[in-house]
């Protein structure tokens, strides 16, 4: 907003120096509009400011220099931080630190435990949480809990659908109806472990042909209901595979020839 003539005599301190505002390279650093060229335009083209934008201006001056951080530093430096536990402090700390320390703490949730099971199982659940923690799981590890791990288990994850690496060994208990609903609909997933899943049939890895065209690695071991023409599947839209792990040498034959 235009600034009044000032009155104070010309030789003045009050004349000569210039009001110091909030830093600009800090505000642009925030990146609150999705343009900045284009927001500092309107602003010029008209004095009017409607009360949201007065409310976000008042909340940039009053933030602290550290909240002045571009995101993408903020978020090295939470993933500096040695426990699960110090990022779950920062969450609580405001809204924007929590916004940079989510997808950290939810990256690859806690599972080696019953309770930290079930906290992650009681979150998921929850429909009346701030993020959608669904989104920022990429890694998930069962393989911790052996035997003990059933269906029941699993399907509470079925709609993280970003998941990169799901590794389910020795989880004997698990069978098609948990581990293909995981799959449906995951394009992002990277590799697979189903080691001494024998209740793993064609059903899962033809769910993996149709929808895992990004897969790197493949664990079957001991998964001895999977037939020679669904690798094949496999082999034919899965370009990315690379690594497959315990098959008979006639399914190495068939997945190198492709």
């Amino acid at each position: 907003m235009a600034r009044r003539p000032s009155f104070s005599h010309s030789n003045s301190s009050a004349s000569t120096s210039p009001e110091r505002g909030p830093d600009e390279d800090d505000a642009d650093s925030i990146m609150l509009q999705p343009n900045d060229s284009v927001s500092s335009l309107a602003m010029s083209e008209s004095n009017e400011m409607d009360d949201s934008m007065l409310r976000d201006l008042e909340e940039l001056c009053r933030l602290s220099p550290i909240c002045r951080l571009p995101a993408e530093l903020m978020i090295a430096i939470f993933a500096r931080l040695p426990k699960n536990s110090d990022l779950l402090n920062c969450m609580l700390v405001s809204r924007f630190w929590a916004r940079n320390a989510v997808g950290l703490l939810w990256h690859r949730p806690a599972t080696t435990s019953w309770p930290a099971l079930h906290s992650v199982v009681a979150t998921l659940r929850n429909t009346k949480t701030t993020f959608d923690y669904e989104y920022f799981v990429k890694r998930l590890n069962l393989s911790s809990l052996n035997s003990a791990a059933s269906d029941g288990t699993l399907i509470p994850f079925k709609n993280c659908k970003r998941i990169e690496r799901l590794t389910l060994t020795n989880c004997t208990k698990l069978s098609d109806w948990s581990v293909s609903q995981m799959v449906d609909g995951n394009t992002s997933l990277m590799a697979l472990d189903v080691t001494n899943i024998s209740q793993v049939t064609d059903v899962t890895l033809n769910m993996v042909a149709r929808n895992c065209y990004r897969l790197q690695g493949l664990n079957i071991t001991n998964c001895k209901q999977i037939s020679n023409e669904t690798l094949e599947s496999v082999a034919w839209n899965c370009r990315q595979l690379k690594r497959v792990r315990e098959l008979h040498s006639y399914a190495i034959d068939v997945l190198t020839a492709f």
